[in-house]
């Protein structure tokens, strides 16, 4: 049995090509915001959740994203699709605690908003703020230390934290993203769409 985790979650593709390849799997975690905003500066937020206790963090999230009058359809679909006890879906990738994990998945997935990065976006990179969550993804993967993870974003965003997009093996600019590399055998790969 494989012990999933996903980041950035959508309607899950990955779950999707589990159950297509008929792979038996567990998910211990989903993460979408549904593109749902909450309505405070950064630092509002943290400090509205200083006082809170881990385990009631996930709860004041959820209030706060239904203050937005959004619903998350991400959510919806998703349970709709798959078996995730609500206490394993999380709103907000900055305020999942990955240490409630740590040791107990096998593989994370996921790929941060590619708009920062995209060719069709303003190519912001890690100065627009939805390129900043790829830390939060680096994060999730330092304390939960699956077995493997997958990374997915586009083109760009190899160009943005690579010092070189030829071949694999390659050296990484970002030291967060280095630090990934301790633990790990970074592989990476440009891959055409239209090839799949």
């Amino acid at each position: 049995m494989i012990r999933l985790g996903t980041l950035f979650s959508g309607i899950g593709a990955i779950e999707q090509a589990f159950i297509k390849m008929g792979l038996p799997h567990e998910i211990m975690f989903a993460c979408d915001n549904g593109e749902r905003e909450i309505k405070m500066s950064e630092a509002e937020l943290r400090e509205t959740l200083e006082s809170v206790s881990i385990d009631n963090r996930e709860k004041v999230i959820v209030e706060l994203y239904n203050r937005s009058g959004k619903e998350n359809l991400m959510e919806k679909s998703y349970k709709a699709n798959y078996a995730i006890a609500d206490e394993r879906f999380y709103q907000d990738i900055r305020f999942l605690d990955g240490k409630k994990f740590t040791n107990k998945v096998d593989i994370v997935v996921g790929g941060s908003p590619c708009q920062a990065f995209s060719c069709n976006g303003k190519q912001g990179g890690f100065e627009d703020t939805r390129g900043t969550l790829f830390y939060e993804y680096a994060r999730i993967i330092r304390e939960v230390q699956p077995k493997c993870f997958i990374f997915e974003n586009v083109r760009s965003f190899m160009k943005t934290i690579c010092t070189d997009t030829t071949g694999i093996d390659m050296p990484i600019k970002d030291s967060i993203y280095s630090n990934l590399a301790d633990n790990y055998y970074i592989y990476h790969k440009v891959l055409n769409f239209k090839d799949y």
